[in-house]
């Protein structure tokens, strides 16, 4: 499907929604369009109060309807013009360019806002967890500044098949690997490589199934895409229905069950950060139930989370920066 393209007239503005309206509004399926992320002024995401010029193309996506049952999205916490939301695993952080339901659309419908919350991290599809986002312009310039000065510490759980011993760091370069298809896949030494660094706990180990399997606490230092599974994937433990990186679609119970993997068993579990007033704000996104059932149909332990848990109530904040897609 393509989009519908308008040029801004001498009559219409000044914002975007005024144009929208003009153009047929509700009539349409326009009204929402901006609000929905499917607008696009001059070839850039739109919001519905950015002002217009004459001349300047709008192009609005249709919607796409999105699959019924997904889960819904949390706001675990809000200090001010910053928040932390709870992604399910099947939702995009940011709305693609055909406006599907979204973290962040779902946050602006939530809370009432007229602009779409900026990010300040996304997470993949089929990845879980805390996204931290902020909601008005001065939010997003400390978000900003807090990731260029590293103050953001983010801490993920994961599992990967095969077996990983004690703790250390994965501190292999990732860049640009061209995979099947044409795709262009992040990998270890791709091209234009850059310096990327994770910290790692093998928390437990499950002994059942046809393969082993271990529950990873991770802490990115630097934030390169897909970094958490590419370094993973790199140690021979790709986390569990990562198939980009070599994951396994399904696993094998001990007693012969077969069960088909619709997610990367990726987990983002906390993020901190200082408030404007230097204050250490933190979030917890509980683990979501496909996880934990997961585990335990592994043979691994129950408590194992809840080490995972408390452990991670005393992070302390990385060094270095931390941002990107995970």
């Amino acid at each position: 499907m393509t989009a519908a393209r308008f040029r801004v007239g001498p009559s219409d503005g000044p914002t975007v929604a005024d144009v929208l309206e003009r153009a047929g509004g509700a009539s349409r399926g326009l009204a929402g369009a901006a609000a929905e992320g499917r607008a696009f002024l001059n070839g850039r995401r739109a919001r519905p109060g950015d002002a217009v010029a004459l001349g300047d193309e709008l192009a609005v996506w249709p919607a796409r309807r999105d699959a019924p049952g997904a889960p819904p999205v949390e706001v675990l916490a809000r200090w001010g013009e910053l928040l932390v939301a709870s992604k399910p695993a099947a939702l995009p952080t940011e709305p693609e360019r055909r406006g599907t339901r979204s973290l962040v659309t779902e946050v602006a419908e939530l809370l009432g806002l007229r602009d779409l919350p900026h990010a300040a991290s996304r997470l993949d599809v089929g990845v879980s967890g805390a996204v931290l986002c902020a909601t008005g312009a001065r939010g997003r310039r400390h978000v900003v500044a807090m990731r260029e000065a590293g103050r953001i510490a983010r801490v993920y759980v994961g599992v990967a098949g095969g077996r990983v011993e004690g703790s250390g760091t994965w501190d292999a370069p990732i860049g640009a690997a061209r995979a099947r298809g044409g795709r262009s896949l992040p990998a270890v030494g791709g091209a234009d490589a850059k310096d990327a660094s994770t910290h790692y706990r093998a928390v437990a180990s499950a002994g059942g199934g046809a393969a082993p399997a271990t529950l990873l606490r991770l802490d990115p230092v630097t934030g390169r895409t897909h970094q958490l599974r590419v370094h993973a994937a790199h140690a021979g433990a790709p986390l569990l229905g990562d198939r980009d990186h070599g994951g396994a679609r399904s696993v094998t119970t001990a007693r012969g069950r077969v069960i088909p993997l619709s997610r990367v068993a990726l987990h983002a579990l906390r993020v901190t950060v200082p408030d404007e007033r230097g204050e250490l704000c933190a979030a917890i996104a509980p683990v979501p139930d496909e996880l934990r059932e997961l585990w335990v149909a592994l043979d691994g332990g129950g408590s194992a989370w809840e080490e995972v848990l408390s452990a991670t109530l005393e992070a302390a904040l990385p060094l270095g920066p931390s941002s990107g897609t995970r």
